[in-house]
C-alpha cells in the first residue's frame, strides 16, 4: 500500500470539479482505495504537505518518432503538405534504435511533467518495415507509461498523384492485415490495461477511401478506437472540396467516422455547422495548440476550442509530434492552449476548470476509459501527479487558487508521478530509466542520423 498524507490540495476532476483541502489518499495495488483516509501506516508514505495532487494527465495525440526533428530549419514556415513531405523524406533515414529511443525520450518528458497516459500515431512505414509499432510499445512498457498506440498509415504517394515518396506508404490491404495483427497480439481490453491499439489513417490526402472504410470495419469488429487528422489547414479543406465535393468531416462521416470511438486531431478550420455535427454525433476532438500555432503558414492556426466546449463537444489535449511542437510537455500545451484562445474575439482565455478537464477526464472519455482514469475517485486507477506549491518564487500569486499554479504559471517538473500504482517519478527524476542514458544514446544516434 502507498499512502499520500497531508495533501494540501487534492484536485479530483470529478463531475463537480471538487478540490479537497488537507486530506490523505490510500493506494492499494494499482487502485485508489480510499480518499480522506484515516489510515496512518502503509508500505510507503509520501508526505504531500505543501503539494497539489492531480489526476495523471492524458495526451491524446502524438508522433514520438519525430523526437530528433525538433527545431529543424527545413521544417519551419511551410504549409502542411510541404511539411509532411519533408518529414517523410527525413524519416526514411531512421532505424529501429532511433524509433525506440525517440519514443523513450518523448515519453520521459511526458511523465516528468505529470502525464501518465499517452497515445502515439506512427504513420510512416518505410519499405514496409513495421518494427516502429513494436518499438513504441516496448518503450512504453520499459518506461511504464499507459499507452494507446494508433496504427498509423498512408497509402497515397507520387504514383497516385500525391506528394509523398512511394517507399513510405503501404497498400490498403497490407495496412488492414497489419492492423488486425497488432490488435490480436497487443491490444489489451481488460480493465486498467496499460497497452491498447487503435487505428489511424493519417489524413484524407495521404490515405485512400479504402483505408478509412477498412479502419471503420476493423474498429467495429474489435471494438477499438479510430483517430485521424482533420481540417488542419485550408489546403486540406480545398483538396476535399475539389476531389470529393464535400468538406473533410462530411467526407469521413460517410464511412462511419463518427461517434464516441472516433477522435479528430486539430480541427483548426471547422465551421459552426461542423461543430454542431461533432456534438450531435458525440465525436471527439484533440486540441494541439502549440503545434497548431506554428502551422500552417498564412492561416489562422488556432482551433475554435472555446466554441466547441461551449457547445459541449468533448475536447482532449495533445502535444503532437516534436517536429511540430518541439516539446512533449503536456502542461505547456494546457497553459498555452488556455491563453491562446484569447486571440479569438469571443474569449480571453479558457477557464481553469475547462483546461484541467481537457487534460484529464475529457481525455479519458476520448479513450473510452472515463470509468478507469482521468479523475481522482475511489476505485479508479492510481494515476497521479504531485507538484510542490512552495519550492520557488515563480509560484507567487497562485496560492489562492491551486489551478492557477498549473495553468497560470511557468511549468515545472512533477515531484512525484504514479502510474497504475507505481512511482515512476520520484523527486523530479525517473525511476524506470536513467535520463542521462536516454540523452547520451540520442546524442550519438543523432550524429549518425544527420549524416
Amino acid at each position: 500500500m502507498l499512502l499520500l498524507k497531508n495533501i494540501s490540495y487534492l484536485v479530483t476532476a470529478n463531475s463537480s470539479n471538487q478540490i479537497i483541502k488537507n486530506t490523505s489518499l490510500l493506494i492499494e495495488n494499482n487502485l485508489i482505495k480510499e480518499i480522506n483516509t484515516s489510515k496512518k501506516s502503509a508500505d510507503e508514505i509520501i508526505d504531500a504537505e505543501g503539494m497539489i495532487v492531480i489526476p495523471g494527465l492524458i495526451n491524446c495525440h502524438h508522433h514520438t518518432f519525430q523526437c530528433l526533428l525538433r527545431g529543424r530549419n527545413d521544417l519551419q514556415n511551410k504549409p502542411i503538405n510541404e511539411w509532411i513531405n519533408t518529414v517523410c523524406n527525413i524519416t526514411k533515414k531512421m532505424n529501429n534504435e532511433i524509433f525506440y529511443y525517440s519514443a523513450l525520450a518523448n515519453m520521459a518528458e511526458l511523465l516528468l511533467y505529470g502525464c501518465t497516459t499517452t497515445t502515439d500515431m506512427p504513420y510512416i512505414v518505410h519499405n514496409n518495415n513495421e518494427d516502429v509499432f513494436e518499438q513504441v510499445l516496448k518503450a512504453a512498457k520499459d518506461i511504464s507509461i499507459r499507452i494507446l498506440l494508433y496504427r498509423g498509415s498512408m497509402s497515397l504517394s507520387k504514383k497516385d498523384g500525391a506528394l509523398f515518396p512511394d517507399d513510405v506508404v503501404q497498400e490498403s490491404e497490407k495496412i488492414a492485415k497489419s492492423s488486425e495483427y497488432l490488435i490480436k497480439n497487443y491490444h489489451d481490453n481488460s480493465p486498467f490495461a496499460m497497452q491498447q491499439i487503435g487505428l489511424a489513417p493519417c489524413n484524407i490526402f495521404t490515405s485512400s477511401q479504402k483505408d478509412f472504410e477498412n479502419a471503420s470495419k476493423i474498429s467495429q469488429k474489435y471494438n477499438v478506437l479510430m483517430q485521424t487528422h482533420l481540417s488542419e489547414s485550408e489546403v486540406e479543406n480545398n483538396y476535399s472540396l475539389k476531389k470529393y465535393h464535400k468538406r473533410p468531416l462530411a467526407y469521413l462521416q460517410g464511412f462511419n467516422w463518427s461517434g464516441k470511438k472516433t477522435s479528430f486531431a486539430h480541427c483548426i478550420n471547422v465551421d459552426e455547422q461542423e461543430i454542431d455535427s461533432l456534438k450531435k454525433n458525440k465525436s471527439n476532438v484533440v486540441y494541439c495548440p502549440i503545434s497548431n500555432s506554428r502551422q500552417p503558414v498564412g492561416e489562422f492556426g488556432i482551433a475554435p476550442i472555446y466554441k466547441m466546449l461551449k457547445n459541449r463537444v468533448n475536447v482532449g489535449i495533445g502535444v503532437d509530434g516534436s517536429a511540430g511542437n518541439d516539446s512533449s510537455n503536456l502542461l505547456d500545451d494546457l497553459r498555452f492552449g488556455r491563453v491562446i484562445q484569447g486571440a479569438d474575439k469571443q474569449s480571453t482565455y479558457l477557464s481553469f476548470e475547462d483546461t484541467l478537464r481537457m487534460g484529464t477526464i475529457n481525455g479519458a472519455k476520448l479513450l473510452n476509459r472515463e470509468n478507469e482514469i482521468g479523475s481522482i475517485e475511489e476505485g479508479k486507477a492510481a494515476d497521479l501527479a504531485l507538484f510542490n506549491l512552495n519550492d520557488n518564487v515563480e509560484v507567487t500569486g497562485t496560492f489562492l487558487n491551486p489551478l492557477s499554479f498549473l495553468f497560470a504559471n511557468h511549468t515545472k517538473r512533477a515531484n512525484f508521478v504514479i502510474v497504475n500504482g507505481k512511482i515512476v517519478v520520484r523527486n523530479g527524476k525517473l525511476t524506470t530509466f536513467r535520463e542521462k542514458l536516454i540523452l547520451k544514446k540520442l546524442k550519438k544516434l543523432s550524429k549518425q542520423f544527420m549524416n
